[in-house]
This record gives structure tokens, sequence and C-alpha cells, in this order.
């Protein structure tokens, strides 16, 4: 089968929602029962979804159906053109301007952002925002998914699905180190000979031991023969937290540099100034969907980091 364009015309929204039915129910008759049609009428409809798309995309066995890998590549794009679809019947029923769905590393929020957002106050004041911070790996599947419009961090580009990197649009931003951290009063706020081994010794608030920034600490004291450090506090509330909580036990942490410079933390922590610790820098850029790089709000948004990137002193080349 080969994809033509005109092939599509004849589908409709329940198509799309037959391929999610059809990986939760593996079968042609349940499936006829929650969409009220009949076992020949929900196939021919699977034959129709297949001719438009120009892929097979149901096995039929004596045990059922299921997707083919096309299939559930298919389902995925699906998913998230219905999320758009629904968001976009939000937005019209209601008599405020559309709302930009925006996911975000949680280090972001202190500084970059805001800033960003209140560039674009200035070029469209109506412009509203649902920010979601997390993990890199939720943020991407919630991209996806169609649950969010744009992503802001840092990308591990080597864990993200191969299907997945033809349509992301990626725009990098900022380059910030991974610094580590304690208070001002802290008996290692001041010293420059601190080594390897000694650190250690003290108590420490990391993020969880499967994050970026913990596994990069990690394998940094492992490359000088040193077991890394057992946290006293594991944190995956984000690096403000692990500051604050660093500062009031009086344990080290390990941030982005951004976090240091956040206005609203400045005085919080001091960065550490460790002569043998290497630690990766972190890559932060802009990521959207192929589908939703021309959203109008998008492109703002796109275009008031890259304004706010410049004036930061780690914006990326």
């Amino acid at each position: 089968m080969t994809y033509q364009t005109h092939r599509l015309d004849g589908l409709r929204l329940r198509h799309l929602r037959l391929l999610e039915l059809i990986d939760e129910h593996r079968s042609l008759r349940a499936v006829g029962a929650v969409l009220n049609r009949t076992q020949p009428a929900v196939s021919q409809m699977v034959k129709d979804l297949e001719y438009a798309l120009g892929a097979t995309l149901v096995d039929r066995s004596v045990r059922g159906v299921e997707l083919t890998a096309a299939g559930k590549l298919a389902l995925q794009r699906a998913r998230s053109g219905l999320a758009s679809l629904h968001q976009m019947a939000i937005d019209l029923n209601t008599d405020q301007s559309p709302t930009l769905r925006v996911g975000t590393n949680p280090a972001l929020i202190f500084q970059m952002l805001p800033a960003a957002m209140r560039w674009l106050q200035q070029e469209n004041p109506r412009l509203r925002y649902r920010l979601q911070a997390g993990i890199v790996g939720e943020m991407l599947d919630a991209l996806w998914d169609g649950d969010l419009d744009c992503y802001i961090g840092r990308i591990d580009w080597d864990r993200v699905p191969r299907d997945m990197l033809p349509v992301l649009r990626h725009d990098p931003l900022i380059q910030t180190d991974l610094v580590l951290a304690c208070s001002a009063t802290h008996p290692l706020a001041d010293r420059t000979d601190v080594a390897m081994a000694e650190l250690v010794d003290w108590p420490w608030v990391l993020p969880p031991a499967d994050s970026n920034n913990h596994i990069a600490l990690e394998t940094a004291f492992r490359n000088h023969g040193v077991a890394g450090p057992n946290p006293i506090v594991e944190c995956a509330a984000g690096p403000s937290a692990q500051m604050i909580l660093a500062r009031e036990l009086g344990a080290l942490t390990v941030v982005p540099r951004l976090m240091l410079d956040a206005p609203v933390l400045t005085g919080e922590l001091r960065g550490l100034a460790i002569p043998d610790l290497k630690l990766p820098p972190i890559q932060i850029g802009f990521v959207t969907l192929a589908e939703h790089e021309e959203m109008a709000a998008v492109k703002l948004l796109r275009q008031a980091l890259r304004q706010t990137a410049a004036q930061f002193d780690y914006a990326a080349a």
C-alpha cells in the first residue's frame, strides 16, 4: 500500500479512536460493542484506515487482533492529535485566549522562563499558560501524547525513542555547568583544597539515583576511584528543594549553576571550587513536535526564549 493525501478525506474521528480501542481490547467484537457497531462494520473501518494511511496497521489471527509496528506508531500519533483536538475544543468554548501548555525543567522556573514570559507579556498580553514541571522522560511522553505543546529543558537524546526523533523540533538555548553547592556558612564554603575523598564524608542531599545529575556526580567520583556519596536525603522535588534542604541540614548538593544565579535564591547556597571535579555541562533547549512548531503561541514562546537566552553568560553557541 502507498499513502496518498486525498484518501484522508474519508476518515472521521472515530477512526483515530479505533486504534486505541483495538490496542486495549484485542478483539473487533469488543471494539464494536464500545462503538455500537457490528464486527463487520469495525473490520471495514480498519480497512478504511489502512487504505487511507497506506500501511497495514492490524494483525489478525485466531487469538484476536493486535497492532503492527506501523499501527503502534499510528496510535501514538493519533493520541497526540486527539489530545490537541480536545484542548482546541476547550479553548474555543471559553471567553479567554488560548492556553499554551508548557512542560519545563523545574530549574528554569526560577529565572529563564519568567524572563521569557515577561518579554511575551509585552508582545501578547492575552497569552495564558499551563505549566507542568517534571523530569525529562515524563515531559517528552506528555509532549508525544499531545498533553503538552512544547518542552523547555535538557534532553537525553540517547534515551529518546527512535520513532520520536523524526518529529521532534529542537532549538538549543543555553548551556550551564553542574556544580556542587553548600550554604555560605558551611565549613567547605571558602576552601579551595578539598579532595574528592573528603567530600564523601559530608552529608548530602541529592536527586534520585536514576536522575542525570546524580549519575553524573556518581560517575565523576568513580573516575577518581572513590565511591559516590550516600545521601541523607534523596529528593525528587526539584533543585530548589534540594538547595533548601542542603542549607537547612548543612549538607552538600549538586545543582545547575543557573540555580545559584537565580535572583530569588541569591545567597541561599554557594558553589564549591573543587579543582579535581569535572562534571558535564547541561544543555537546555526548546522542543516541540513538528505539527506544533507553526502554532502562533509556540512560535512566540520560542522567540521569547531565544531573546532571553542571549542575555545569559552561559547562552548556547
